[in-house]
């Protein structure tokens, strides 16, 4: 059977000497790896391919036969590690608390997780016009977030 951790290492050591990072992978039954990269000028061909042959140098599929799909994300995707926070700094997030509390915010600052300190985020709540948010900005620890995703507004200018 493939192993996801497996995936993880062998795209960690293939990205090491560059901005790319991965977000995640997932495996299927069906022996489908989808392997999912970001980087905060985004992801190009090149950086697909070099994950991709990374993967088919390591992975035997005489022994075991697989399909693999390398990708960013997605827009509208869970942000699900810390280096897409600071991608998305400036950006409207809808973020959802572990307690149910549903906030969008915009995201101001993320603050990686220093001694003793975790990850956080320095957001400002986006208010309406019948209930204004308040100026002063939020800090919130990333432990707190259930899930955040950037919000896509297609409103016409």
């Amino acid at each position: 059977m493939i192993d996801k951790k497996q995936i993880e290492v062998i795209v960690t050591e293939a990205l090491k000497e560059t901005e790319v990072f991965l977000v995640d992978v997932l495996v299927s039954r069906g022996k489908v790896i989808q392997v999912f990269i970001d980087h905060n000028k985004g992801v190009s061909l090149d950086d697909c391919g070099t994950v991709h042959r990374a993967i088919e140098e390591k992975l035997d599929r005489e022994q075991e036969d697989f399909e693999l799909q390398v990708s960013s994300p997605g827009l509208g995707q869970p942000i699900r590690v810390f280096p897409q926070y600071t991608k998305e700094i400036g950006q409207k997030l809808e973020i959802v608390f572990l307690d149910g509390e549903i906030l969008k915010a915009t995201l101001l600052e993320a603050k990686p997780a220093e001694s003793g300190k975790e990850a956080e985020l320095v957001i400002r709540q986006i208010g309406t016009k019948r209930k204004p948010a308040p100026e002063e900005p939020i800090i919130v620890e990333l432990s707190r977030i259930k899930s955040a995703r950037v919000v896509i507004d297609f409103k016409l200018v």
